[in-house]
């Protein structure tokens, strides 16, 4: 009985982790989308992430992303990178708000309707490692 329990505990487990993921959308950074012009188009959703990279090596310091939310929400927008040798990497939602040294996330109320852009920039890059790589994931909540 108690096999037929972890069994059945485990099956549910992984119906419950592959069904949360399976709406979850991971946007690639394409380049080019240096400019508000050439900006890539995101789509903004609990679990949604932007992976992308700024070669410092080939003059790319920023990457924007744009978005229009099909309804009003509240969400978190978070950026990760590696802070090896005092990289730093800041996310701004333009208009609105921005990450800092100390705060890598921001809550904003969003418009449905509403084209929106973010601006990943480079201040201070890793140059020991090369590893230019950054997350940004998307959670919406309660409002």
């Amino acid at each position: 009985m108690k096999k037929f329990a972890a069994t059945g505990l485990l099956a549910l487990t992984l119906v419950l982790v592959t069904s949360a993921s399976a709406f979850a959308a991971v946007y690639p950074d394409n380049e080019p989308n240096n400019s508000r012009d050439t900006a890539n188009t995101f789509h903004v959703a609990d679990g949604n992430q932007i992976n992308g990279n700024l070669d410092r090596h080939n003059g790319d310091h920023q990457d924007y992303f744009k978005f229009t939310p099909a309804t009003n929400q509240k969400v978190r927008f978070q950026i990760a990178y590696s802070k090896a040798n005092k990289q730093e990497f800041k996310l701004v939602l333009l208009g609105k708000d921005e990450t800092t040294l100390n705060k890598d996330y921001f809550d904003v109320q969003l418009e449905a309707g509403r084209e929106y852009t973010l601006r990943v920039e480079g201040h201070s890059y890793d140059l020991d490692n090369n590893n230019f790589n950054y997350s940004v994931y998307t959670y919406v909540l309660p409002n």
